[in-house]
């Protein structure tokens, strides 16, 4: 199977485990009055991101631009299925209240954003990427 099949495969399966784990139990997640547990959640997401793609980057030796390639296959079919998922909140979170659907918006633009980051990060030279901050 080539990366592009794997990573499209495995970013729908990581959508589809989500989008499970926050229909059943979404409520116990998005705990509006408890910021704290809300950030944790946001930032605690980044390097479960993090180690997925690597170990997709890492089971395909991908390098470069393969490794941005990657990403983008990861993240598509999930942004695709999260527009339907957010339209009919109500249908597939129904645990969830308005306002916590509102932060799962929130929280999954967040992951997306993260993982599309790794993916351009991973995909130059560190060295290229830290003259460029510099």
């Amino acid at each position: 199977m080539t990366y592009q099949k794997f990573s499209l495969l495995f970013g729908f399966s990581v959508w589809f485990m989500a989008t499970l784990t926050f229909s059943l139990w979404g409520d116990l997640f998005f705990l509006v009055e408890n910021a704290l547990l809300l950030i944790s959640f946001f930032i605690g997401t980044v390097p479960i991101l993090f180690f997925l793609s690597q170990w997709v980057f890492k089971k395909y030796q991908l390098t470069g631009h393969q490794r941005l390639e990657s990403t983008v296959f990861l993240a598509i079919p999930g942004m695709l299925c999260d527009v339907a998922c957010l339209k009919f909140h109500a249908l597939i979170f129904p645990k969830l209240t308005l306002e916590q659907s509102v932060i799962l918006g929130a929280w999954i633009l967040w992951a997306y954003v993260i993982l599309l980051l790794i993916g351009v990060l991973k995909s130059r030279n560190n060295k290229e990427v830290i003259k460029q901050v510099v």
